[in-house]
């Protein structure tokens, strides 16, 4: 139940220079992964920028908001959004579907307007909306922080795509859930979270792995070498892994018998085998 008027959470106005800071996250969380070229938009009016038409239609979803239309008002907001990463239409969005009672769904643009600079009573009332989110869901939900290395990685939980990029805090739902984690360049990394209201999740932190091709190759060095790849120390005499295809410097580290020497090798598709256990340079 909300314990907000309606008139309190449209007082909470965020100016777009003051939410610079979350600009860029919200673009990567709206940037289509298509090239193809952008289609004129039927929102934005002749003449019109993008960030002009965003404020208009933002203004009115709150005219609509004011008449008790408010999924009509919803609309409107996330076409602003769509548009240009207004901070109020971030929170209004939020704000709409908090009101329409799709908790789960208002729960990523109520966490994602926190990162942006409130004054203190703003941050109050976006706490009382999460708060009360978090009663609502108490007997289905439980939050989690989802944080990956590197940052800015798309979250799924089961099917459904969140709005925004880690880091960033999730509701999953009781029982057997699948958190997928996933960035372009990276490949997807999938968590499952086994949870219940006596066995609450543990916050989800993720290393994503480069989706590059690779290939497997081994490499010798003379005995008791250090052998490093790429500046790297890889192991002693002989290591065998999986490397990305293209060029690769390997560094044979001084013995008693050798002195240290590098040489350049390419890894290709398929077995790849380096032996310079006789080099005596």
């Amino acid at each position: 139940m909300c314990v907000l008027k309606l008139s309190k959470f449209r007082s909470l106005v965020v100016t777009v220079a003051s939410f610079a800071s979350l600009l860029a996250v919200t673009a990567v969380a709206q940037t289509p992964e298509t090239s193809a070229p952008a289609q004129p938009d039927p929102n934005v009016h002749a003449g019109e920028s993008a960030d002009r038409a965003a404020e208009r239609l933002n203004e009115e979803g709150k005219k609509l908001v004011a008449a008790g239309k408010y999924e009509e008002a919803l609309d409107k907001f996330r076409a602003s959004l769509k548009l240009f990463p207004l901070s109020n239409a971030i929170f209004n969005i939020g704000s709409m579907l908090y009101t329409l009672k799709q908790y789960e769904d208002a729960h990523p643009y109520l966490e994602q307007t926190l990162k942006a600079p409130l004054d203190p009573r703003q941050r109050e009332i976006v706490l009382s909306y999460l708060e009360n989110v978090g009663q609502a869901l108490r007997l289905s939900h439980a939050p989690t922080l989802v944080e990956s290395n590197p940052p800015g990685a798309t979250v799924t939980i089961n099917t459904k795509e969140l709005p925004f990029v880690t880091p960033t805090r999730i509701m999953v739902p009781f029982g057997t859930t699948d958190v997928t984690v996933q960035a372009a360049g990276f490949k997807p990394q999938t968590v499952v979270v086994t949870s219940s209201r006596q066995n609450l999740p543990k916050d989800i932190r993720v290393r994503l792995e480069r989706d590059e091709p690779d290939a497997p190759a081994s490499v010798r060095c003379p005995q008791g070498a250090d052998v490093f790849i790429d500046g790297t120390m890889r192991g002693f005499e002989l290591v065998r892994d999986r490397f990305l295809l293209g060029q690769h410097v390997v560094r044979c580290g001084k013995t008693m018998e050798t002195k240290a020497f590098e040489r350049a090798i390419l890894i290709r598709s398929g077995a790849n085998a380096y032996d310079f256990s006789n080099v005596t340079k």
